[in-house]
């Protein structure tokens, strides 16, 4: 039997207090009362689900109440309950965090949403922390997820690298998690307590690419009213990460070279050389040994950044490590999609392998966010993916299925009826006659039904025609279909053997 939430109930008036308690109590809720905000609090490790909390309370009051709970536990909801004057302290409340507040008297079909609102958040934000534990530290890596040997590399030389302070060149496609890396080796070092600083070089206009770097002193070009300090001055005493720095202009890759010479430099329109202790990380997508070659980028350059380099494997060279960076980002997004998802259906996953994710592991994330706002269920099913996955899937391939030419089966269904029919119920008869038709093939149905075959596995689920076609049953049929058992009487019943006509099959029973 699922326990009951419980719920606080903080208030110094008596009436008030059970009047809310046997409210709150026929919602179905477990309910504790209080008199005073100082016993609610010593109170909290019993573990309530939200609290009711009076703001006009002797001694210690709702606001002061409310800011050690969120001290203790900044995920609690707690839902101020404000008399008619004190609207004011409800809106501090609010901006201090508060989930909600109600005021006096208090209407009971509001405090009712507000209370299922907020044990449902508050639920589902101890579920995410509770998986997040889980997994911990198993898969992970200062936030890159990965079990493969390939990665198992990328970790070690993360560690052996990172208490060092030569230059890091980081290889890889784009969306492999390049600054994931950079900010392992900062984080993971004894740089960890300076400044972490990000530029993404092929984002910065070549005219403001020595401003954005070096800095400027004031009246150095129009427009400059004061001095303003670079991204290298910034990050003194910690990293800079220099990201696609396969994009940065020839004038600029000149002056990173002397500054990386000297470690010295001058900011635009200063005569001061500046001294700074900082850590070059970069990073691009590119080959840069061949743009070396072919002239685009300095070669001198390139051995001073390519001291230690590490190679990010694309998600397709690495594809064992799926299932666990789609329940990493399952566990990452559940709260904010509020969506409890923490399984995915077989031929979902399927279709995931299956792809080869040009986009690499950032694609993934986008995919698996998606599919939760999508998703109507607990689990993530394959009519939430984006068609171009679903359609190089192997559940949706041609190749071994049969077609027209190759015995396509001509039984079909009567569509003549004597009465008048749900539409549902024609639309279940349709697609089960396709079905049928096909031997279970999901490319040539959905073809023939013209629909994708992202809303045929829809359909196929909505009116459960996995127990009602016989292609579509147990887990060997020949299309690789969700379930199927290959049957040599296409068109009959598989519970008793006769020809289907019109609307006289039977519903296989449950179990």
């Amino acid at each position: 039997m699922k326990a009951k939430s419980l719920i606080f109930v903080v208030d110094d008036e008596p009436t008030a207090r059970a009047l809310m308690s046997a409210w709150i109590q026929k919602y179905g809720y477990e309910v504790q009362t209080f008199d005073s905000g100082e016993k609610c609090l010593e109170a909290l490790d019993e573990g309530p689900a939200a609290i009711c909390l009076d703001i006009m309370m002797p001694v210690l009051d709702g606001i002061e109440v409310l800011e050690r709970i969120q001290s203790i536990d900044k995920e609690l909801p707690v839902i101020m309950v404000t008399a008619k004057g004190s609207l004011e302290l409800a809106v501090k409340a609010m901006k201090l965090g508060a989930y909600d507040y109600i005021r006096k008297p208090i209407d009971q079909s509001r405090l009712k949403t507000s209370l299922k609102k907020a044990v449902e958040k508050y639920t589902l934000a101890k579920k995410v922390t509770q998986l997040q534990k889980e997994l911990g530290d198993t898969y992970s890596f200062h936030n890159i997820i990965g079990k493969t040997a390939v990665m198992e590399k990328v970790f070690n030389q993360i560690e052996k690298v990172a208490d060092n302070n030569i230059n890091v060149f980081i290889q890889g496609d784009s969306g492999t998690g390049k600054e994931l890396v950079a900010r392992a080796i900062h984080y993971q070092g004894s740089r960890k307590e300076g400044p972490f600083e990000a530029v993404n070089c092929g984002a910065i206009p070549e005219n403001l690419q020595e401003s954005e770097f070096f800095g400027y002193e004031k009246g150095a070009f129009t427009g400059a009213v004061r001095s303003q300090a670079g991204k290298i001055e910034v990050a003194n005493g910690g990293t800079l990460f220099l990201d696609e720095v396969g994009d940065m202009s020839p004038s600029l890759q000149v002056k990173l070279l002397r500054f990386l010479e000297t470690r010295t430099f001058e900011r635009v329109g200063g005569r001061k050389r500046i001294s700074v202790d900082v850590r070059i990380i970069s990073a691009t997508n590119k080959i840069l040994k061949a743009e070396t070659e072919s002239g685009n980028f300095r070669e001198d350059l390139y051995y001073r950044l390519m001291v230690y380099p590490i190679h990010i494997p694309c998600l397709r060279d690495r594809k064992e490590d799926i299932s666990v960076l789609v329940r990493h980002f399952l566990d990452k997004y559940m709260k904010e999609t509020r969506k409890d998802i923490r399984s995915v259906d077989h031929n979902t996953m399927e279709a995931l392998f299956a792809y080869d994710w040009p986009g690499n592991v950032r694609e993934l994330e986008n995919v698996v966010q998606r599919a939760m706002v999508t998703s109507e269920g607990d689990r993530l099913e394959i009519w939430t993916l984006p068609s171009e996955i679903v359609e190089g899937s192997p559940s949706a391939g041609n190749e071994c299925f049969p077609n027209e030419e190759k015995g396509e089966s001509k039984e079909a269904v009567d569509f003549s009826f004597r009465e008048v029919i749900p539409l549902s119920t024609m639309e279940k008869m349709v697609m089960l006659n396709a079905l049928n038709m096909t031997q279970g093939n999901l490319a040539l149905t959905a073809k023939k039904l013209e629909i994708s075959r992202a809303t045929l596995y829809r359909k196929i689920d909505k009116y459960g025609l996995r127990k009602l076609s016989p292609f579509l049953m147990g887990g060997n049929n020949r299309g690789g279909t969700p379930g199927g058992v290959w049957q040599q009487n296409p068109g009959n019943c598989p519970l008793c053997g006769k020809k289907q006509r019109g609307l006289d099959y039977h519903e296989i029973p449950q179990g």
